[in-house]
Order: C-alpha cells, then structure tokens, then sequence
C-alpha cells in the first residue's frame, strides 16, 4: 500500500465548509499549507481577533407532552403540537427552538484545529481509566471492530450501534431479572455550561495550572462571542409567513468578479454596514436567569462538541465509578441523553445520585425528559408464552404496558425495535411539503402558458431521497450515495464560474437507505418496513395537490 508522508497530507481538521460567511470561503486544497503554518502558530492565534459568529434558528416541530398544571387537556390526549395556556388561555406551539451559531471559514479551522489538540488530551483521560472510554459515545471516533488499523473504511460505530448496545444490554439483564432503565436529559445542555468550570477542566484536561494565551483567546471566542443575527443579512424583515432571501444579485456578482462565495464583496464593505447600522453585532445571548451570569456555549462550532464532553468528564467517572463499579450498573450518555440500566430495587438509590452529581457540575435534569422503565418478560397469548415487554412508570406512580423507551431516534419494546415514530412522521411531512411546492409551482407555470403539461415528475421527487448509487457500504452491502463539490474557477474573460472539484466525492444517504442499514444491524426486519405507505403516499399527495 502507498502511504504518503504526513507532511505532504491535509491535516484532517482542515476541511473545506460551503456555507455563506462574513468572510470569503477558503480554497484548502491550495492554501492547507499556509493556513496550517498560520493557525499552528501560537502566537497568531493568540493575537488573532475573531469575527462574530452568524446565528440562526432551527425550529423542530414537537409532540410534547401536556403538562396538567400548565396546560389544557384536550380529548384525553396526552401530548399535542399545540398547548392551551391555563393561566392565559392563548395557545402556544410546543415547537423547539434549537440555536445554531457558526463561524466565519478561517474561523472555524482555527476551533477545528483546538479541537483536535483538546480531542487527543480527552481521549488519553478517558484510556486511563477502564470503562470510562465505552461511557461516552456522542462526538467521538469509535471502531466497531477494534483490531481493524485507523485508516480502515466504514469501521466507524453510528447511533445505530449506540442504541442497539444498549437495548441489547437490557434484552441479556433481563433474562434472570426484571430490569430498571432510567433516561435522563439535560436541560439546555450546551447554552448552560459555566465558564468557570469549563475553563477549569480545559486546564486539566491540558494537565496545566493556567491556560497559555493562545488556548486562552480560543476559550474566550468560545465563550464571550459575539454574533450577527442571519435574518438581519435578508433583503428585507418579515415577522410572518417565508422568510425573505438574500440579495441574490450581490451574491452574484461577489462569484463572478471576486471569484469566492460570501455575505461582502471586502472587509470594508462588511464595517460599512455595522457603521451605517444596516448590521448590529450582538453579545451574550445565554445568562442565568436568577444570577444574570453569562454561560454557554455556541452550538455549531468545530470545538463546541468536544467542549461538551469534557465538561462532563467528572460526571461521567463519578457514575463509573459509583454505580457501573460498585453497584453493577450500565451507564452510557450520548451528548445530553444520559442511559442507566440498574436492578428495579436501585430505581431511587440511581435516580439521586444522578441528579446529586448534576447538580455538583452545575447543570440542570429536564424533569420533564426524565422516564423510568421496567423491562419484565410478560404473557402476551393464549398459549402463555413470554415475551420481553416495557412498562414505562408514570409520574404518579401508574404504569403504562408497552411505551417505548426511544432513545437516538430508535424505540424499544423490549420484543421488538423500530424508527420512532415521530421521525416517521417527519419524513412523510417533509415528502408532502415537496410535492405541494412542485405543484404550486406547475400550476403558477400552466396560468404563464395554457399549452404546458399539467404533471409532476415523480423521478425529480425520488431524487430528493434516492439519489445515483455509487459505492456499496460493507457494513451491509446497502447502497451508499455520493455528492460532488463545486469551486469557482476563472475563465477566459476573468470571470468566474462554478465548477466540478477534482478528489473524493462526499459520500450521502438517504432516509431509506438508513433505514436499510437500520433494520440490518438491529437485526430487525420490521424497521424496512416502516416506509412501506411511502409510494402511496406519494401518489395521493401529487393527486391531492395538483388538482386543488
């Protein structure tokens, strides 16, 4: 085999991003050179200004739970969309507001490179000692077959993994006993980190007193930011309906003449606008509501992952060491989704020492995420035989016979594994919104000519989910799905346009393809079969919409 030597290779934490900035996006197949001289350096990165990050929201729809004493009860329904305020009768979506931040291209390279040096030091603390390293499965590289060398391909354990570990883990306790699983969430994980503490374990994770200068401007970026608000960088503001675009024109004309992609055409442009007070930069965005302490970090920079985890690494070896340890536990966490699986008799004993140690490393458990399941083998037919079922217990102490325990996106019965059902819901609604805007928009083309066909490609749809095959995964013989990059590059006229970019092709799947790979690794043929209305579906919504 051909190795190059490592000097010669892209360092893997430089990685072209394609997104529109502040700053031009950068060309890393030609500049890894110089930017790796540069953001190696620690004296550049310590006098290195940061440029404010761009922060957007992403709203995920939510079938919540009703809250009793909150909200209204309608028709009996435990969970809605919409929730009915008691105290002041107006409705309100249950919808989750997730903030996004993200930096400028250099910016990010500059976190990414952080991140790989905190990456290294947090994996050596967690080797040290035993069992911690299979606790903490979210934001890390881990085998699915660990003789297998680092450079093998599609050796890399997925959420499918993740959860089928542990419904595994459950299936094989509950073969002698009846088992307890608690799963607990953390509330407002990333915008809740104290900086204090944070500061504190990137010290020891360093193995330092105090962070160098360098480390120190990267921890402050991560900390005290300021950002620009995207919907400020639209041709115009709506508080309703679709959010307006962007100035398309002057996008355009940054490509065709300047050769790169981004939001100015130069840094002068750009201080135009927050001197003009077109653009405002903000600050703070998370506090404490009773101290008005500012905490949190951003969610979507390279280093905010790694960031997470090790604020959590006390918490982690303090369940290792008390309850997997000595009281013979199974502990796995996942980002903010926190997994024990104990004897039915440690429900109480587990559950305070959980929130205990929540509480010493400052962060805060959603009541109302916290579930507690039994997972016994029960009768199901006339025949008696058994079969390994949930029983979820409520709040008040009532038990419901075969609620799920989901967890990443999975939902285990005990007898059975399937894609939650929410998830499901979504990819139908996603398909729907499709079709509606492909008619709308064959239906406005029919009112500008009357001879135009009154039809929907099926096959453009499709290619929203099912794209060209290109390689074949190993993992399951499933079809994988590649995309290709585009650069700009200039022409005859010094002009510039996109074109196709020579190197790997991104590798993309799709809903069903996971759900392929899915039902393979649980060893579940049902979970295929969840997308089986998909055709039909399609049909009458294209029915249903181009004949409104």
């Amino acid at each position: 085999m051909n190795y190059k030597n490592k000097e010669n290779q892209i360092p893997n934490w430089i990685k072209a991003k394609g997104y529109l900035h502040l700053t031009p996006n950068i060309n890393v197949i030609s500049r890894w050179r110089e930017i790796k001289l540069k953001i190696e350096n620690p004296k550049f990165v310590e006098e290195y200004a940061f440029y404010p990050l761009i922060h957007s929201i992403i709203k995920e729809r939510k079938y919540k739970k009703i809250d009793a004493k909150k909200f209204e009860i309608r028709n009996d329904k435990t969970r809605a969309h919409k929730l009915k305020s008691l105290k002041t009768g107006k409705t309100e979506s249950a919808a989750k507001n997730r903030p996004l931040h993200y930096a400028s291209h250099f910016d990010a390279l500059i976190y990414a490179y952080y991140a790989s040096l905190l990456q290294t030091k947090y994996e050596e603390k967690l080797d040290s000692h035993v069992g911690l390293s299979e606790c903490v499965t979210a934001y890390r590289k881990l085998k699915i077959n660990p003789n297998l060398p680092d450079n093998a391909k599609r050796n890399g354990k997925s959420t499918i993994h993740f959860a089928k570990e542990i419904f595994d883990t459950i299936s094989v306790r509950s073969q002698n006993e009846n088992v307890a699983v608690l799963a607990f969430d953390i509330k407002s994980f990333f915008s809740s980190l104290n900086h204090k503490r944070l500061k504190q374990i990137w010290e020891e994770i360093l193995n330092i007193k105090t962070l160098p200068k360098h480390h120190l401007n990267v921890f402050k970026a991560s900390t005290e930011f300021s950002y620009i608000l995207l919907d400020d960088l639209r041709i115009y503001q709506k508080t309703k309906g679709k959010k307006a675009g962007f100035d398309e024109k002057k996008l355009s004309q940054i490509r065709k003449t300047k050769g790169f992609k981004c939001f100015f055409e130069s840094n002068q442009d750009f201080r135009n606008h927050i001197k003009s007070g077109k653009l405002k930069i903000h600050k703070f965005p998370f506090r404490n509501k009773k101290t008005k302490e500012i905490m949190g970090i951003p969610q979507g920079l390279p280093i905010s992952a790694i960031l997470a985890n090790m604020y959590l690494y006390h918490f982690d070896l303090n369940i290792l060491e008390n309850l997997v340890k000595n009281k013979g536990c199974y502990y796995r966490r996942y980002s903010d989704d926190i997994i024990v699986v104990c004897k039915v008799e440690q429900i109480n004993e587990v559950k305070g020492f959980v929130e205990l140690q929540m509480k010493e490393n400052i962060v805060e458990i959603s009541k109302d995420k916290t579930e507690t399941f039994i997972f016994k083998n029960i009768e199901f037919n006339k025949k008696k035989e058994t079969r390994l079922t949930s029983i979820k217990i409520n709040i008040d102490g009532t038990q419901t016979l075969d609620s799920p325990l989901t967890y990443l996106g999975f939902e285990f019965r005990g007898y059975n594994t399937l894609i939650k059902s929410t998830n499901i819901a979504k990819f139908y609604r996603r398909m729907k919104s499709i079709i509606r805007r492909r008619a709308r928009r064959t239906i406005l083309g029919i009112e500008k000519d009357p001879y135009q066909h009154k039809a929907i490609f099926i096959n453009q749809i499709k290619k929203l989910f099912q794209t060209i095959p290109k390689k074949k995964d190993s993992e399951n013989e499933n079809i994988q799905l590649v995309r290709s990059r585009k650069i700009l590059v200039p022409n005859v006229k010094g002009e510039f346009n996109f074109k196709d970019a020579k190197g790997n092709a991104k590798k993309q799947s799709n809903y069903f393809s996971y759900l392929k790979r899915a039902s393979k690794i649980m060893n579940e043929n049902k979970i295929e079969k969840q997308l089986r209305k998909s055709k039909h579906i399609l049909y009458s919504s294209i029915n249903k919409f181009l004949n409104k």
